[in-house]
């Protein structure tokens, strides 16, 4: 009788409103409110806040905030997953988007709500517990107008994690093009439909793709031969650049993710913002004479900055000008080869060196201390060399004998995973990215 009831309650309200009959399908589907299926099927009201009401807010109606659904969770935590202390607790899909689409083939995107737990909050007859009690604040996520709001809808779905009856109101939301039922085992696959969301987006859904694997270069005389994947073959850029004798190092000066030259002469250097002939567009002064010039994202910024190595002490600059080093230490022993990368991938390079052309000792950051890194690789009088072979965010390690390049994509001794011919001997070897 009770069942035959809430069917027909559905099947009138979906045709009356479509928003209200999607959540009146919603409510069938979830067992945890079978105890007061009128209060949703009737009242759905309670479970999204009318549009320009936006829960107390000043925001305008035409705001994210007001529209009734609830913010990312990728938005408020950077992660497209449920935060700490939040369950999934229903779905549905949405047809027509194409952002999950194969081949081709259309495919549905899925929506999951995470709600949070209610701890030993009391639920009463409607299943969702209050965010006062249970600690979750109702608000435009972040703060902002431009977001939709968190922690605001008191409704379930149900079809996840129905063995806890009681919950509390819905954090964000996760997408995912994974059925939900094969992402968390604890989903059913009763299938809700709302194309109304179907263009939902943010761009912390999409991260960006991985960098391209570092190119090789090499330079003879003062004209540099630049390759754009660490392979054997012709050069694809050939330009001249400073003067013979001059140190040549590589870097993204400006941050827009290409490495270009820049030559080092006594303690003056001289950068280039692109991969051309031409005069330096960036000139100053830093180090003495005899140092070793070295260049890395110490800051994490997503630009190069100078550094120099005297003796077994670095002088790191944190901007492309003259001045004194920001920060020094000292790591390695005299003699040893300096080497710059980010060996674990946190966007920040960090110091290491080569002793005797075959003994590698990395650091996870610039300061001194012990490595935490040490390997063999290489023979002496080979040439060491640093970079992103894979294109995995994190550099490895590689060595030039002659003109044969000899590179492995992991922190540790082995055969070389990437061998092959660039160049000529005599050349100096280098790493940049397009």
């Amino acid at each position: 009788m009770t069942q035959t009831l809430v069917e027909r309650s559905a099947r009138l309200l979906e045709g009356r409103v479509g928003r209200r009959g999607f959540l009146a399908r919603a409510a069938l589907a979830g067992s945890a409110l079978a105890a007061a299926p009128g209060r949703y099927l009737l009242r759905p009201g309670d479970a999204y806040a009318a549009i320009c009401s936006c829960n107390g807010s000043s925001c305008d109606c035409g705001s994210l905030c007001c529209d009734g659904y609830t913010e990312f969770c990728c938005t408020i935590t950077g992660e497209n997953a449920c935060p700490p202390g939040a369950i999934f607790a229903g779905w549905w899909k949405a047809d027509g988007s194409g952002f999950c689409d194969v081949g081709g083939q259309p495919k549905p995107r899925y929506y999951l709500d995470c709600n949070s737990q209610c701890g030993g909050c009391s639920c009463g007859s409607s299943g969702v517990c209050s965010g006062s009690c249970n600690g979750t604040p109702c608000g435009c996520a972040q703060g902002s107008c431009s977001n939709r709001k968190a922690g605001c809808t008191h409704f379930r779905y149900g079809q996840c994690n129905q063995h806890v009856p009681c919950v509390g109101p819905i954090v964000c939301r996760v997408v995912t093009c994974t059925p939900p039922w094969q992402l968390d085992a604890a989903c059913s696959t009763a299938v809700l439909t709302d194309n109304n969301t179907r263009f939902h987006d943010r761009p912390c859904l999409h991260p960006p793709p991985p960098p391209p694997p570092s190119g090789i270069a090499v330079r003879r005389g003062n004209t540099w031969h630049l390759r754009r994947s660490p392979s054997a073959g012709g050069a694809d850029i050939s330009f001249s650049y400073g003067a013979h004798g001059d140190i040549p190092v590589f870097g993204d000066w400006n941050g827009d993710g290409t490495k270009t030259p820049g030559v080092v002469r006594g303690n003056t250097w001289y950068l280039r913002s692109s991969n051309s002939a031409g005069g330096a567009d960036i000139v100053f002064t830093f180090g003495a004479y005899g140092d070793t010039p070295v260049v890395g994202d110490w800051t994490g910024s997503g630009r190069d900055l100078p550094g120099v190595v005297r003796g077994n002490v670095w002088y790191l600059r944190h901007s492309l000008s003259s001045g004194p080093a920001n920060q020094s230490f000292a790591f390695g022993s005299h003699g040893d080869v300096p080497v710059v990368g980010d060996w674990d991938g946190d966007g920040r390079d960090s110091a290491g060196v080569v002793r005797q052309g075959r003994t590698w000792y990395l650091r996870n950051g610039t300061g001194g201390g012990a490595a935490e890194v040490t390997l063999t690789y290489g023979v002496p009088g080979d040439i060491p060399v640093v970079g992103d072979w894979n294109g995995d965010g994190r550099d490895s390690i590689g060595i030039v004998r002659g003109n044969a390049w000899h590179l492995r994509n992991s922190l540790s001794s082995g055969a070389a995973e990437l061998s092959f011919s660039f160049g000529q001997h005599g050349d100096t070897p280098l790493v940049w990215r397009a």
